[in-house]
């Protein structure tokens, strides 16, 4: 732990407890006090007067009523005469500070070296986001929130956060909270169109703001004021699917710039990143098995779980996934919803709907499933915890007692109560490395919101990085070719992308370790050429089953995304000549799809990290014995 993180837990500690400390020194000091004057006054009366009048002396030390001269007094008495008072004053200081400290608090925060953050509703997402903040980062956090008894502001305050009870959608709320002097803001309060209305407040305070201040002041300098990002938590994927060619959420200037932070999207892919169905079991070609996985409910993330599945699972077998969908009958709705939202699914996944309750299913009916499927995974992404934990560990037992193969359970916990804080010391850590997994209970457990809710994912982009860098190299690539913003608008830095194009490089990013996994390599940190004889990929047969890999994952992007084959590219009508099998492919087309194999290590590269083999336990956490089964 670094010192930084030990002095703020100490602080913590010491604002989470300060009424006890307080008392405690009140105590202390009133007991020197008296015994001190009892000794002083040891000659003043018989002995019942003198226990109240020393009683009463102590009490007047801590009201500046103590006497002048004080010849002869013990040094304890000393000290306690000269503290008391700073005692009293501080405690008066500190209730002024409870009724006014709010406004004094945000006028010092513009004084600071660091920028603070603005964090606006402190549900689970905006609990864990602040928490980091003030553990590890220099950060000052303002919590702004609707609900005053809201339990969740009182232990962020005690942390040292500042917390600001308002509405977010009033002007006035973020007019208190200094809005145009904070670093980053995160716009969380659970509702998905009131996150949209509360952006729209923040732009046109910064707007209007900004034009009038030009600057802040840090230590009586004035310095420009930096870009301000607004992270806006957008779940629905209907309004993430109105506003994904919006102008607003496009926006990226000199004094704010728009980010839509989907939790769920970032989720499934940071699940599907450390527990990927490939990392349990890699199909190798025709004659191997075909990559087949369950998935338990059909919520939110259950939904986002489907669809990362069907842009990630592609692999030089060139067969369509499988995948298996358990929910209950409630789910009708939600399922004719998504086919109508991803009307090309099937096209891209071998997809199965089985109308069950996970958690009631019989013995029976799962021996009869798994006679039927041979799964390689099971993604359980129930709403509740307990469901989940039960329902995993259940299917288990009922699968050992079958006898049937091995089926690796990802638990997607929702942190959303205290079972899994209870039971978090029986999980094992999350690792790409499959290899420590008990066979005989091969369970993990994923906390979704400690996996994912962090800093270096939401505000940092880990996810995004290898997106980033593959943006990085297209622009290097066009500006080299000659070509400028005016004859492709792509020509634009990461930021001013559009959300559209941005997903696409993100959903190209997710399949790029897969790619790596089925020529035996994997990324590791440090610039540099790899060990000798490590040329990837070569020109031979490889580089051709990759090439065609990728384009099948692009097909399966596009596809996804709505479109269908036409004579010529027409965005406007979601058409394009290429979605077709690789053998119709022109030869040029499928140059292109070589050309994105080649250029993968020069992408790593940007990334600060090379190429090499995987051996060892990285090597056997790909190929396990399902591998060679037919």
């Amino acid at each position: 732990m670094s010192v930084f993180s030990q002095r703020k837990r100490v602080r913590g500690w010491a604002l989470r407890n300060e009424w006890l400390i307080v008392s405690f020194l009140v105590s202390v000091l009133f007991v020197f006090g008296y015994l001190g004057y009892y000794q002083v006054l040891s000659g003043s009366g018989p002995g019942l007067e003198r226990h109240w009048d020393a009683l009463y002396s102590a009490i007047k030390l801590f009201i500046f009523n103590g006497p002048d001269t004080t010849e002869g007094w013990p040094l304890s008495l000393q000290l306690v005469r000269i503290l008391a008072p700073f005692l009293l004053v501080y405690t008066a200081i500190k209730t002024i500070w409870l009724r006014t400290g709010e406004h004094l608090a945000l006028f010092l925060l513009r004084f600071r070296p660091h920028r603070y953050v603005i964090i606006c509703g402190i549900g689970e997402t905006g609990l864990r986001l602040a928490r980091q903040y003030l553990a590890e980062s220099p950060h000052a956090v303002v919590a702004i929130d609707h609900n005053p008894v809201n339990p969740r502001v009182a232990a962020l305050s005690a942390q040292g956060a500042i917390p600001v009870i308002g509405d977010a959608m009033d002007p006035a709320t973020f007019i208190r909270a200094k809005v145009t002097a904070a670093r980053e803001v995160f716009v969380f309060t659970g509702d998905d169109e009131a996150n949209i209305a509360v952006a729209k407040v923040v732009h046109r305070l910064v707007r209007v703001q900004g034009k009038k201040s030009g600057g802040r002041a840090v230590r009586g300098v004035k310095k420009p004021t930096p870009r301000l990002r607004c992270h806006i938590q957008v779940n629905s994927p209907e309004i993430c699917e109105i506003f994904q060619n919006h102008s607003f959420f496009s926006l990226v200037d000199e004094k704010l710039e728009l980010k839509i932070f989907n939790r769920d999207i970032y989720i499934a892919r940071n699940i599907f990143d450390y527990c990927a169905p490939d990392l349990y079991y890699l199909p190798r070609g025709a004659d191997s098995r075909r990559m087949n996985i369950l998935i338990l409910g059909f919520g939110s993330l259950a939904r986002s779980l489907l669809v990362q599945y069907a842009l990630t699972a592609h692999y030089a077998d060139f067969r369509k996934p499988r995948v298996v969908v358990m929910c209950e009958e409630e789910c009708r709705r939600e399922v004719a919803r998504f086919y109508h939202r991803c009307a090309n699914i099937e096209q891209v996944v071998d997809l199965e709907f089985i109308y069950q309750d996970p958690v009631a299913i019989k013995l029976e009916q799962w021996g009869e499933l798994m006679q039927a499927e041979q799964f390689v995974a099971c993604y359980c992404a129930l709403p509740h915890d307990a469901d989940g934990i039960l329902a995993v560990r259940r299917l288990n037992r009922m699968r050992n007692a079958l006898g049937t193969d091995a089926v690796n359970f990802v638990v997607c916990l929702n942190q959303q109560s205290w079972i899994a804080d209870v039971v978090d010391d029986d999980f094992l850590p999350i690792s790409r490395d499959k290899s420590r997994i008990d066979p005989a209970e091969p369970i993990e457990h994923f906390e979704c919101l400690d996996e994912t809710i962090t800093i270096d994912v939401v505000v940092n982009d880990a996810l995004d990085r290898v997106a980033m860098a593959i943006h990085a190299y297209y622009l290097e690539g066009q500006r080299s070719a000659g070509m400028s913003q005016r004859d492709n608008p792509s020509i634009v830095n990461w930021q001013g992308l559009p959300l559209y194009k941005k997903l696409a490089n993100q959903r190209a990013a997710s399949h790029l370790d897969v790619k790596l996994r089925i020529a035996g390599f994997r990324r590791v940190d440090g610039a540099g050429n790899g060990v000798p004889g490590t040329a990837f990929p070569g020109d031979g047969p490889m580089l051709e089953t990759l090439a065609r890999v990728e384009h099948q994952r692009w097909v399966a992007d596009k596809l996804l995304a709505g479109y269908s084959v036409g004579p010529e590219r027409d965005d406007s009508r979601f058409l394009h000549p290429d979605l077709k099998p690789w053998e119709a492919l022109a030869e040029t087309d499928r140059d292109k799809d070589r050309a994105i194999i080649r250029q993968m290590p020069a992408l790593v590269a940007l990334l600060g990290q090379r190429l090499e083999r995987a051996t060892g336990d990285a090597a056997r956490s790909t190929a396990p014995a399902l591998e060679t089964e037919p």
